[in-house]
């Protein structure tokens, strides 16, 4: 069998289409480079934008949050001294007192006090939506109070968990816990627990 034998010229040809069709892959490699890096610039961009979106959608959930929060308490508490002097007799009511003892503190949503024989303070946690969590940090206000009211430390101190409705295993919860559980009825805020209940006095 006979070897094909290439010419110079042929060779030189040869040469010269793979050189154009190195560039020219080269070239289409470049292209679809550029297209791949235009696209994850542009994604880049809409992740950007959307977590931009998020950060802004959260600050205004939180605004909002708070707000109602705060209308919350707002809306309670004329029902709550009316409730408080109702049931309990107490002769006077502050709303939202705070103390500050060193590197701690202590705030109270409302407190109504009773002087003279009965001796007695009402402190008070309002919540727009109940949850455990109520119980334990009015547990842990109660806890601490007289440290910071050493002037009211003589009185006996009991607890409210006021809350716009209760489902009946979260007033047994609460007055487990030796809390006064509170909801609204017929628009005025009063006291809705179990028969046989005893409040705890801390």
């Amino acid at each position: 069998m006979q070897e094909k034998t290439l010419t110079y010229e042929q060779l030189i040809n040869l040469f010269s289409e793979l050189r154009d069709s190195q560039a020219k892959t080269d070239a289409q490699l470049k292209e679809s480079q550029a297209k791949t890096d235009a696209q994850l610039a542009k994604t880049d961009a809409q992740l950007a934008e959307t977590n931009r979106y998020i950060k802004e959608l959260g600050i205004q959930i939180g605004g909002v949050n708070r707000s109602f929060g705060k209308f919350t308490e707002e809306l309670f508490m004329s029902s709550l001294e009316i409730m408080m002097k109702s049931n309990f007799g107490i002769q006077s009511f502050d709303p939202n007192p705070s103390r500050k003892l060193e590197s701690d503190s202590i705030e109270i949503d409302a407190m109504g006090i009773i002087n003279g024989s009965i001796n007695k303070v009402y402190i008070a946690e309002i919540k727009s939506t109940y949850s455990k969590k109520a119980v334990k940090q009015l547990s842990k206000i109660m806890a601490k109070f007289n440290s910071f009211y050493p002037e009211l430390s003589d009185k006996k101190k009991f607890g409210i968990i006021a809350v716009p409705f209760l489902k009946e295993e979260q007033i047994k919860e609460i007055s487990n816990a030796g809390f006064y559980p509170a909801v609204f009825k017929n628009e005025m805020l009063v006291i809705q627990s179990p028969d046989n209940f005893k409040a705890k006095a801390f």
